[in-house]
């Protein structure tokens, strides 16, 4: 049975609670609202073309090949929202007051992790595939695990698959969440009222009991909307006259969210989370999160179809 409930706690932390202003959340707050790419870097085949940012191995564009070509990807327009497809990693969503304890250590972060706001390296390039490594030492301020982690996108037909990959590098035990956060472009054709676009399921598991939840101007005025224990294998943000449509394949993922800003200026996020925020402080026991022994990793892929 499909669980939908407003991202209450979520939302009181990052509205209501925001945590004091200090020089670690000064300094992402800065590179937030800046997101000026590092290094872009273009793969593509016949259906479609993909750009990658250095900056967090983030998914800066994707475009069909059509002529002329569609732009599938929101494009990150700072007054709006700042971001394109960010990863939330080591965390998903808010922590409570701010910060993650361990022992008698409290760390500072903000919403989704920081993987998102660092540098990564580009380790393996070809025509439809592209490689990136980030790797973590630890510090006593943001995270003390140390860690690599590892993005790769393939190209395959008009499927785009990023796979993420996080290995402990520490010698203890590392607690770990991670999330995709794409936003697709909605309306995909700016000539379409927002009323022609649907998330459809693949499985009659919308709100009404079908497998159609429309989309409307008022629909995120509260927060994301959070769907849990989803039968369907994907989801579609659909073009309803058209049959068009951005397709996301869940592999597994527990949890499933829609965002956009009040009123859906111009993008729809659809997120396959594998945790979710909780209270407390210990993200070891948080809803969804592993625990990863030394030497071990954990990965999540996120699989794009694009038929438009």
């Amino acid at each position: 049975m499909i669980v939908i409930t407003l991202l209450e706690w979520c939302r009181e932390n990052t509205v209501s609670r925001r945590p004091a202003p200090t020089a670690v959340s000064a300094v992402r707050k800065l590179i937030v609202k800046e997101r000026h790419p590092n290094m872009l870097y273009t793969m593509e085949n016949g259906f479609l073309e993909v750009t990658v940012n250095t900056l967090g191995g983030e998914l800066w564009e994707i475009r069909t090949k059509d002529t002329p070509p569609v732009p599938c990807l929101w494009n990150g327009t700072p007054e709006i929202w700042p971001r394109r497809a960010p990863v939330c990693v080591p965390w998903c969503g808010a922590l409570e007051d701010g910060g993650v304890q361990e022992g008698d250590n409290r760390f500072l972060g903000g919403n989704h992790g920081f993987v998102r706001d660092l540098e990564h390296t580009l380790v393996e390039r070809s025509d439809q595939r592209l490689h990136f490594r980030l790797d973590w030492p630890g510090d006593d301020s943001r995270w003390p695990w140390a860690f690599s982690f590892e993005t790769v996108h393939v190209l395959d037909g008009n499927r785009l698959v990023t796979t993420c990959t996080a290995f402990n590098r520490s010698d203890r035990a590392m607690p770990a969440q991670m999330g995709f956060h794409p936003g697709f472009r909605c309306p995909l054709d700016p000539a379409r009222p927002l009323e022609d676009y649907a998330v459809r399921f693949q499985q009659p598991e919308a709100p009404d009991g079908t497998d159609l939840f429309p989309l409307l101007p008022e629909l995120f005025d509260q927060g994301s909307l959070c769907l849990q224990n989803l039968r369907s294998a994907w989801v579609r943000l659909e073009e309803r006259h058209t049959g068009r449509y951005l397709q996301v394949d869940l592999m597994g993922a527990p949890y499933l969210l829609l965002w956009s800003q009040p009123g859906i200026p111009g993008f729809l996020c659809i997120e396959p989370w594998t945790g979710y925020p909780g209270p407390g402080h210990d993200l070891s026991a948080r809803p969804g999160a592993v625990l990863l022994a030394p030497g071990a990793q954990c990965s999540q892929s996120l699989p794009i179809t694009i038929c438009l």
